[in-house]
């Protein structure tokens, strides 16, 4: 009889381990998924963009950074220099000064700690000029630009010369005349260099985005 009972106890509790592990790992797909549809989005408009103004996209760029690597959501070439994107999708609300390295995500009844987007970015910035003047090329303009993919999303952030905005923003922003100017920039020239040193080993694709999702875990 006490067998059968610690038997029960077992398979209860092998039962509950087996819940909690497809629990986690669909919320971590279904998070993954929202990233990407988010990504999408932002790609499918600067496609539609680019076209028309001859320019070159690359999305989901993986640049060797020190001994590991960094993943760009968005990158735009065009004659008038770069646009760097970082696409954040989350709902809730955010809370954060862009000149401070942590914001506040809360969604619901959960809050978390957001490293800021901005200095994300601006570190995808540093390792795009550290190749493009591997390749001898200089003075580039670049623009830093986050977007928040989800419109939903409450923006409680301090202002700054920082440009953070909703994706519904972003056809408003690329059309500013900023973006029509011809400063002599070689289109072909910048997209090939980027091209010449992206990461396209999976190895270390899937270490960095291994490494995403730890960092992620230890700041919830």
């Amino acid at each position: 009889m006490k067998d059968y009972i610690w038997l029960l106890i077992g398979g209860a509790v092998l039962i509950v381990l087996a819940v909690l592990i497809v629990y986690f790992v669909y919320r971590r797909k279904r998070t993954d998924r929202i990233g990407v549809k988010g990504e999408k989005k932002v790609a499918g408009i600067l496609k539609r963009w680019a076209l028309l103004q001859n320019y070159k996209v690359i999305n989901d760029l993986y640049l060797p950074l020190y001994d590991k690597t960094t993943q760009i959501d968005h990158v735009v070439i065009g004659f008038f220099g770069m646009i760097v994107i970082e696409t954040k999708n989350m709902g809730g609300e955010v809370y954060g000064n862009p000149k401070e390295k942590n914001w506040t995500h809360i969604m619901g009844n959960q809050k978390h700690s957001l490293y800021n987007p901005v200095m994300q970015n601006q570190a995808h910035i540093d390792c795009i000029r550290h190749w493009l003047a591997k390749e001898n090329i200089y003075n580039i303009s670049i623009d830093n630009v986050v977007v928040f993919a989800n419109n939903r999303v409450q923006l409680y952030l301090t202002k700054s010369d920082a440009v953070i905005i909703k994706l519904k923003f972003l056809k408003k922003l690329l059309h500013k005349s900023k973006y029509d100017k011809d400063r002599d920039v070689d289109v072909d020239r910048l997209y090939n260099a980027l091209m010449k040193h992206r990461v396209t080993d999976k190895a270390l694709i899937a270490r960095h985005n291994q490494d995403v999702e730890e960092m992620a875990k230890n700041k919830r």
